[in-house]
């Protein structure tokens, strides 16, 4: 099934060994991501059917009105080493050599082919990385049963820069005055990406022990897989061509979120969630003699939240790995966070994540939310962490 097995774990090691910024709840939320990416027990109404279905039907939740959230959209990325400009400049570089011994000129033939040799050896090892992703909802608290439609997509890509070797010992050898035509180099620029995009019911109802709230949530969800794996000679990559039809694999299925929330005082949430309970794996198209398997695992986290005077405090764990390619390392984050409710339309957020395999980058958070009128909410947020990596996510939401 997989082509090459060495050699992509080879590639794809060398990306996760540089810390990255992958969003550690595989979805974007500006309120949570603010937060450090916690939600488990702390989500608000427009967040909460990403995060844990139960919150849902909480008695703090039972008597908002109808929200819609549209859209919520987000962003990552890290380029620490420049990889892409690198790779712009390489194939402007390749086109003179080439023109340069189509004109016989060696003069120009020595300086493009010393330019190239550069370019390869400054490519070593490169790599960046990019999420993105989008949300859309609709939730209905009640004294009863608490209910939102939830559609989202998100997607984490690699860029990995694979250099050969004789593709260096082959232009050193040239001659200038008698150069032989070149031929595309094996060096390879190569994105490989996952994605997944869940449309879904989550319900969420209350019960009660020893008259302290306890609340129940499920979302059962179509999801559909997307899975890229765009690998070519690095004088012909172009980043954007990584979906192509020819590159691109898919398949849709279904599977399950699950979540409990506890108030075991009042102020203080207990939450525990449960997303994609049944592990799916979808392999990328062969490209160049290489292919992968991305996974959508089980995860587990579990969070505690509280409220007072206008602060909220959380935090969240996750209990399992979130393994995103298979024999990939994973990642299990422990996320923290703060909110000031400082005026009745103004909310400042700070958050923080760590990633307890040492696998991404800690990531820093900041953000805030505005409440323009009685219906309409604008919620934004930041993040940034080592290595250049920086994300943010912007999102509206509606009241009635």
């Amino acid at each position: 099934m997989i082509m090459n097995k060495t050699a992509l774990f080879t590639a794809i090691s060398a990306v996760f060994l540089s810390p990255f910024a992958f969003a550690g709840q595989d979805y974007f939320e500006a309120r949570s991501d603010a937060m450090g990416g916690t939600g488990v027990a702390a989500s608000n109404i427009e967040g909460a059917a990403f995060a844990n279905p139960a919150l849902l039907s909480l008695p703090s939740m039972r008597d908002q009105g109808v929200t819609l959230l549209l859209p919520t959209l987000g962003l990552d990325a890290a380029d620490k080493d420049d990889m892409i400009d690198k790779i712009d400049l390489l194939q402007d570089d390749y086109d003179a050599l080439q023109t340069a011994i189509d004109n016989a000129n060696p003069t120009a033939v020595d300086t493009y082919r010393n330019a190239l040799v550069s370019d390869l050896e400054s490519l070593q090892d490169n790599n960046a990385y990019l999420s993105g992703g989008i949300g859309l909802s609709v939730s209905m608290p009640s004294k009863g049963m608490g209910w939102a439609v939830i559609y989202k997509s998100y997607l984490d890509g690699i860029g990995i820069a694979d250099i050969s070797d004789a593709d260096i010992v082959l232009l050193n050898s040239v001659d200038p005055v008698n150069p032989p035509q070149i031929g595309d180099l094996t060096s390879q620029g190569r994105v490989i990406a996952g994605a997944i995009s869940d449309i879904g019911v989550a319900v969420s109802m209350p019960l009660s022990i020893v008259n302290m709230p306890v609340t129940v949530g499920v979302t059962p969800k179509i999801q559909r897989l997307d899975s890229f794996n765009y690998g070519v000679s690095a004088n012909n990559f172009d980043e954007g061509d990584f979906d192509g039809s020819d590159y691109s694999n898919d398949e849709t299925g279904f599977n399950l979120d699950v979540g409990i929330a506890i108030e075991p005082m009042h102020g203080m949430v207990i939450g525990l969630a449960g997303r994609n309970l049944i592990k799916r794996e979808l392999d990328t198209v062969e490209s160049e003699g290489i292919q992968a398997t991305y996974r959508v695992g089980p995860t587990v986290t579990v969070g505690v939240a509280y409220q007072w005077d206008g602060f909220t405090v959380t935090t969240d764990l996750d209990l399992l790995e979130n393994e995103k390619f298979v024999d990939m390392e994973g990642t299990q984050y422990w996320r923290v966070g703060g909110e000031y409710q400082a005026m009745d339309w103004l909310a400042l957020r700070l958050g923080y994540r760590h990633d307890l395999n040492d696998v991404t980058a800690n990531l820093y958070s900041l953000g805030t939310g505005f409440a323009i009128g009685k219906s309409f909410k604008l919620d934004l947020s930041g993040m940034f962490g080592n290595d250049n990596a920086y994300g943010a996510a912007l999102q509206t939401s509606y009241h009635f």
